[in-house]
């Protein structure tokens, strides 16, 4: 097999694993979190990974249910706390619907994920 020329890492993604990717920023236009439960990511079986990291001064929790509380669920810490996960490790954790709460306002969130195109 001659070897290939690749110009770019979605080249390099589509040659390797047979399936080209896109991401997308803040997907359920969520990023505002108060004492209320809400979307962050929705149900995706076409998601490859993802992370959510909590920008705010509070902690978050984050669940694949919405019955996501301060005593249930994955805390993300104040200023920097995130979850991250890949198909390759996590495997069906990736395309499931996370929901999140915070026990106090103005803590802000950044989304992003990677799915197949």
């Amino acid at each position: 097999m001659p070897n290939q020329t690749v110009n770019s890492l979605a080249e390099l993604l589509e040659l390797r694993y047979g399936v080209r990717t896109t991401h997308r920023i803040n997907p359920t236009g969520n990023t505002a979190f108060v004492a209320v439960v809400q979307p962050v990511l929705g149900s995706n079986p076409k998601r490859l990974g993802c992370v959510v990291v909590n920008m705010g001064d509070n902690p978050i929790w984050l669940a694949p249910r919405d019955s996501v509380a301060d005593d249930y669920g994955i805390e993300l810490v104040a200023n920097g706390g995130a979850l991250t996960l890949r198909w390759n490790v996590d495997f069906e954790m990736v395309s499931l619907p996370y929901y999140g709460i915070s026990n106090a306002g103005g803590t802000t969130i950044f989304v992003m994920e990677v799915q197949i195109f």
